[in-house]
């Protein structure tokens, strides 16, 4: 999506090793798309020949010097100072006031419909993370080299690694993790 208020982000699942959790396996009936078509595995992007392929790649991104040198703005706006206040509003990271931890005290909800309206509000649109620092969070030391995709995952035994060489992986379009709201 290219919308601007579209701030999902990838669950850890997606920088280990495995992919089960992108194919159904047991076949379950899980919907019909607009198209008529069954939804069944995850759709993988053009360059992924594999889930793992995908996983690999993510995880090889995700350790990329780029994103060692840069994580600590990412930390800043999700946990830390860039979160709230004035920094967060700086740095263009300012949501719905619902979202926030402790905005709503819905022990104190009297009314259900009120109550309903909140449970939809978090479900729909989901909530801020606790915010955990409240100063800069240092940037990392040591920036390792950039791993290779193809054996990203190689230390961790019984993990497959991707079916494709390491050139192909990368070059397919393993984009530089993007920052949220960079």
């Amino acid at each position: 999506t290219s919308s601007t208020t579209d701030v999902k982000e990838l669950i850890p699942e997606f920088f280990m090793p495995g992919g089960d959790f992108l194919v159904n396996g047991s076949q379950l009936a899980l919907g019909v798309r607009q198209s008529g078509l069954p939804v069944n595995d995850v759709v993988l992007p053009p360059w992924a020949a594999t889930p793992e392929q995908l996983l690999a790649v993510h995880r090889a991104a995700l350790e990329a010097p780029y994103v060692s040198a840069n994580l600590h703005h990412w930390i800043e706006l999700i946990f830390g100072h860039k979160q709230r206040g004035p920094a967060a509003v700086d740095a263009d990271n300012v949501f719905y006031h619902l979202t926030y931890e402790g905005a709503v005290d819905i022990t104190k909800v009297t009314s259900l419909q009120e109550l309903k309206a909140l449970e939809t509000q978090i479900n729909e649109f989901g909530q801020t993370p606790k915010q955990l620092f409240t100063h800069p969070h240092p940037p990392r030391m040591v920036q390792p080299p950039a791993p290779d995709p193809a054996t990203v995952f190689s230390h961790i035994s019984g993990s497959s690694s991707s079916s494709k060489p390491a050139g192909e992986a990368a070059a397919g379009g393993a984009s530089k993790a993007r920052l949220r709201g960079g």
